[in-house]
């Protein structure tokens, strides 16, 4: 790891550079912003299994205590399961079981619920809520929306953009006495304390065109046996603002991969501009369509920052002074001049993230496909990488998201929900919202501004 420290930290009174090398990690559990990075086993079982045979715990009693923890995320039907076929959201559920089968002291959660499906983010939160309740432990919480956290929040402490401590105070008093500081620094505001307009009234609504991009007929795809979507069908027309949502598992990563050509139907066609993907060579493909991974490091090919923006810029034979323009203003649009010459590896999870959709924007394709862009970026960014996608929708481009975030999709032009491999809904996110029934199945939510409504007794959540 890159980077040096100063100073001390305590740990019951004693200084955690007195501990033995593994011992704090029995006390403090952390589930990582990144889950991936903390699995030592294939399986599920194993996984966990690895965890309670460093406690030393009788093999008699490991099989129940599995059984009980899958049971307390929600994941008691995958034990068997390979993790590296978990949906990111089911990873973190698996990340969290590990963590508790330690009982441990303190738990540090970082960025908990980024992967998680609306429902199953409030579930995880319930659970937090309970077992440090059962446990009296502490817990502390990196997070960049606190909106269903707040009923748990003793203290709020603020991290300012260089790395100094802001704020330190109780939600109420800090949420509505300073303002001016938290949106100075790019906090999102919980929804009962925020006034900033929702992104659906910031946003000018332009019509796509007529003209279909990119069209899936009848798609369906297996991993392993096991079915993942069947019998898909969508458009996506020049000028469109799409996402796709439904619960973890649910296939929207692997129905985007699909149709970037990045895994092929196993029954179906996916075409870009009516001719099949299949035939298209590959460097013409990437010049008409950009992909962003739902975990940035998928797709880091260099050893710097600056490296990383120009590669596809070189390849494409660009001059020089085209090469540098166009890396500054990368650069500067998403707040990484500081980091040109960083390895992309040592960047934090946000500032990975921003890099792995600028390096998508180095030309200006017919389609981009975002899988959860927005995901650990605080407000600022947030609202300046939506502004831009919208500016590119303007100019005729097709945006398809796979998205957890409803205050985003409340501002899209149409929205299909994935509910068990099916798309079982596709159309405008008003009439979404009116589906009570449908919410529920898919593990969805209420926008935050009609949940606002709904606070103020003018509207029923289906959900919460």
């Amino acid at each position: 790891m890159e980077g040096t420290s100063s100073g001390d930290i305590f740990f019951l009174g004693e200084n955690i550079r007195g501990f033995e090398k593994g011992e704090l990690t029995q006390e403090i559990g952390i589930v990582f912003q990144d889950p991936e990075t903390q699995f030592c086993m294939i399986t599920v079982e194993d996984e966990l299994a690895f965890t309670l045979e460093n406690r030393k715990i009788p093999s008699s009693e490991i099989r129940g205590r599995i059984k009980a923890v899958l049971k307390a995320v929600g994941m008691e039907d995958f034990e068997k399961n390979k993790i590296h076929e978990l949906s990111g959201g089911q990873k973190q559920k698996i990340a969290l079981a590990s963590v508790l089968l330690l009982e441990p002291e303190m738990l540090i959660l970082d960025e908990p619920t980024a992967n998680l499906d609306p429902v199953s983010s409030l579930e995880f939160i319930e659970l937090v809520e309970e077992t440090q309740k059962k446990r009296q432990m502490s817990v502390l919480v990196i997070e960049h929306q606190a909106d269903d956290w707040i009923k748990l929040i003793d203290r709020v402490l603020v991290i300012g953009r260089y790395g100094q401590l802001l704020a330190d105070d109780m939600p109420e008093r800090l949420f509505t006495e300073q303002k001016q500081l938290l949106e100075r620094e790019g906090v999102f505001f919980p929804g009962g304390y925020s006034n900033s307009p929702a992104f659906r009234e910031r946003w000018t609504r332009i019509g796509p065109t007529e003209e279909n991009v990119l069209s899936v007929r009848e798609v369906s795809f297996s991993r392993r046996k096991q079915e993942v979507l069947k019998n898909v069908n969508m458009d996506v027309r020049g000028g469109e603002f799409v996402v796709i949502v439904g619960e973890n598992g649910a296939g929207k990563s692997t129905l985007l991969q699909l149709m970037a050509g990045l895994l092929e139907p196993v029954e179906g066609d996916i075409s870009l501009f009516n001719h099949p993907l299949r035939k298209w060579q590959e460097i013409d493909l990437r010049k008409r369509m950009g992909f962003v991974f739902q975990n940035p490091e998928h797709q880091f090919i260099t050893d710097t920052v600056y490296e990383e923006l120009t590669f596809g810029i070189k390849v494409n034979g660009y001059g020089e002074e085209a090469i540098v323009t166009a890396a500054d203003e990368l650069m500067e649009l998403f707040h990484l001049k500081e980091h040109r010459h960083s390895n992309p590896f040592s960047l934090s999870g946000g500032q990975k993230r921003r890099l792995s959709v600028a390096t998508v924007l180095d030309e200006t394709p017919d389609i981009l496909l975002f899988d959860e862009p927005t995901f650990g970026q605080d407000a600022a960014t947030t609202s300046e990488l939506m502004d831009y996608v919208i500016e590119l929708k303007a100019r005729g481009m097709a945006i398809v998201f796979v998205t957890h975030d409803m205050d985003i999709v409340d501002a899209t032009d149409r929205v299909v929900v994935l509910k068990q491999g099916e798309a079982a809904f596709s159309g405008n996110p008003a009439s979404l919202w009116e589906k009570g029934e449908l919410l529920r199945e898919a593990r969805l939510r209420l926008p935050v501004r009609l949940r606002k409504r709904q606070w103020e007794g003018e509207l029923y959540d289906p959900i919460h």
